[in-house]
């Protein structure tokens, strides 16, 4: 009995096995099958065709033709080509009209920039001599001020400008364009040195023109009594009081007593003498600074009217014609002195 169940355990396995071997074999034969119709598929598409069937509605024959695969791949890549071609010339022929338009533009831009250059060549050329007429202004200034004229090279030469532009940066300009450019930028460059020596020039006129306005307001020019007699002037005199000669070194104006007195010029008042002793000396005295070497006194006053220190302009009143100090009557005795020597005080007076 137990060898019965053995043989029957021993059929299973073997029944088992003999499954497994069936199955795996009908897997097998199950994808062959199926690669075989993968590649019958394949097969076929590449034997598939496509087929342009055309007619005509008045007649009755249908014509078809059959086109493989090949032949589309040949006809898309001829028409890719052909397309391709067309392209190219049409890019080409673009270009080439691109070329020319942009060629026709810059000749006329060339064109209409040529006569503006022109046309700005004369104005310049028109400033040049208004600059010129300057110049002379100038120079007639420069002598009125007392001041060298400037030679016209070095009008012309100048203190320098700005770099010059280069040309070449220009490239698309025609050589006559250039050319023009570069004549007015020349005439240009000449006529901004031109203009700043003349700017440079008026400065100094006019820094010389202010001082030359100081000084001569500082400088004595007017009669000091405007109502008076000149009794005595400058220089070699008889003195009244000792009957000898002996140096005057002012001028004598005789006027009556409390006159008005007036400072000549701008200064200031730097001495005041308000004790005296009779017939010594200049009595009542002032005296100014006018500044640039000259000094004024203003001696035998009645009254002084001015204060030391005081800063006082020409045509101020200084004090009343006396006869305090030294002298026979009234009258004002008044000395200009520059640079520490007397001068003749007619030569500074005007009025």
């Amino acid at each position: 009995m137990f060898v019965y169940f053995r043989n029957i355990d021993r059929f299973l396995r073997i029944k088992d096995t003999i499954q497994q071997i069936i199955a795996h074999r009908s897997e097998q034969l199950r994808q062959a099958g199926n690669r075989n119709d993968r590649t019958k598929e394949e097969r076929n598409m590449r034997n598939k065709q496509i087929k342009l069937i055309y007619f005509s509605y008045g007649g009755s024959d249908v014509k078809q033709i059959s086109l493989g695969w090949k032949n589309i791949v040949g006809f898309a890549v001829a028409t890719f080509t052909i397309l391709l071609f067309f392209v190219s010339v049409m890019i080409g022929l673009f270009t080439d009209f691109y070329h020319n338009w942009q060629v026709n533009h810059l000749n006329k831009t060339n064109g209409q920039l040529l006569v503006f250059l022109d046309e700005m060549t004369e104005k310049v050329k028109t400033l040049q001599q208004q600059v010129s007429v300057l110049e002379k202004e100038d120079n007639d200034l420069r002598v009125f001020v007392d001041l060298p004229q400037i030679d016209s090279d070095v009008r012309k030469l100048g203190v320098g400008g700005h770099d010059q532009f280069t040309i070449n940066d220009f490239s698309s300009i025609s050589d006559d364009t250039r050319n023009s450019a570069l004549k007015v930028k020349g005439i240009l460059d000449n006529l901004e040195r031109r203009i700043q020596v003349a700017q440079e020039s008026r400065e100094e006129i006019l820094q010389k023109y202010a001082q030359d306005l100081k000084q001569i307001k500082h400088t004595p020019s007017i009669r000091p009594v405007v109502q008076g007699r000149y009794t005595d002037r400058f220089g070699p005199r008889i003195d009244p009081l000792i009957e000898q000669i002996r140096p005057h070194y002012g001028l004598d104006i005789s006027a009556p007593r409390g006159t008005p007195v007036y400072a000549t010029a701008d200064g200031v008042v730097t001495d005041v003498v308000e004790r005296y002793k009779p017939n010594v000396g200049y009595g009542k005295m002032v005296e100014v600074d006018h500044g640039y070497g000259l000094v004024t006194k203003y001696a035998h006053l009645h009254k002084i009217l001015v204060k030391k220190g005081q800063k006082i302009t020409r045509h101020t009143i200084v004090g009343q014609v006396g006869d305090t100090g030294r002298s026979t009557g009234p009258h004002l005795h008044y000395e200009v002195v520059l640079e520490g020597k007397h001068k003749d005080p007619e030569n500074f007076i005007l009025n």
